[in-house]
């Protein structure tokens, strides 16, 4: 009995100090700027104001950066997922030639960080056409989530009992019947998971939007976000309300997608 409360008192103690940082964060948004720089800090806003919001949709046209990362998020786990599932299950089940040197390539790219080949990408997106645009930044993101995504579902399919397969094929269904009725059905946690990897890793990327986009109306949310951080002076209030609003999609997708994604992790990293 003694152990379960220890283990429950360090879990609340965790968890407390986890949330705490966004706590603060959502209460900062919520205050005035006189209540926000007072002597004496509340923790909680003694008068709830919007303020913050109103300035940041208003003043610095966060909505449209809302909608690019929109746009650039979806897209990428779109694309990821799409080429991902299909590149997977092919190297899963398929024997060809090169199948062990694709697969190897697929790990090798998970070797390299971001700094390193960024400069790279930039020279070879402003030859090719790609510099400054969505589909570009789309196209740079899918490929550090697509190696991986198929690595993850190529793991899932590998545990997939064939004869499920070789039973739709007795009953007629071709390859692509095959994989829609019967392969994502039963893959759905591990693609869900996939994409919300997808989803998050284009949704918070900083270093490649910064590096990728020039036009101010093409920017997404984490670069404007340091925009607001000044030399002189930084916009505290509209900071604190940009932070929430990049925080919360990331949170509700993960609290109603959490069984999916930890049932496709965990089935995606067992084989058998």
């Amino acid at each position: 009995m003694a152990k379960k409360c220890f283990i429950y008192v360090a879990i609340t103690l965790i968890t407390v100090i986890l949330l705490f940082p966004f706590i603060w964060m959502i209460s900062t948004s919520l205050k005035e700027a006189d209540e926000m720089f007072a002597a004496d800090p509340t923790f909680l806003p003694e008068k709830i104001s919007l303020t913050n919001y109103i300035s940041l949709f208003q003043e610095y046209d966060f909505f449209s950066y809302f909608k690019n990362s929109f746009i650039v998020s979806a897209s990428t786990t779109v694309v990821s997922l799409l080429f991902a599932t299909f590149l997977a299950y092919g190297i899963s089940r398929f024997r060809f030639r090169g199948k062990n040197a694709i697969f190897s390539m697929l790990i090798l790219t998970q070797m390299f960080p971001l700094p390193l080949i960024i400069l790279t990408i930039y020279a070879m997106f402003v030859k090719i056409g790609l510099y400054d645009s969505r589909f570009g930044l789309v196209i740079a993101y899918c490929t550090f989530a697509l190696p991986f995504c198929t690595m993850m579902l190529k793991s899932y399919f590998d545990g997939l009992p064939v004869e499920l397969e070789e039973a739709a094929a007795i009953d007629g269904c071709g390859p692509f019947h095959t994989i829609f009725r019967i392969i994502m059905p039963l893959a759905a946690p591990s693609i869900v998971s996939m994409g919300l990897f997808a989803f998050i890793l284009s949704w918070q990327e900083l270093m490649m939007s910064i590096t990728l986009i020039h036009t101010s109306a093409l920017r997404t949310m984490p670069v404007a976000i340091t925009m607001m951080v000044g030399v002189r002076n930084i916009m505290w209030g509209p900071l604190m309300a940009a932070s929430v609003v990049v925080s919360v999609p990331v949170v509700v997708l993960f609290i109603y997608f959490q069984k999916y994604l930890i049932t496709g992790m965990s089935m995606g990293a067992v084989k058998g």
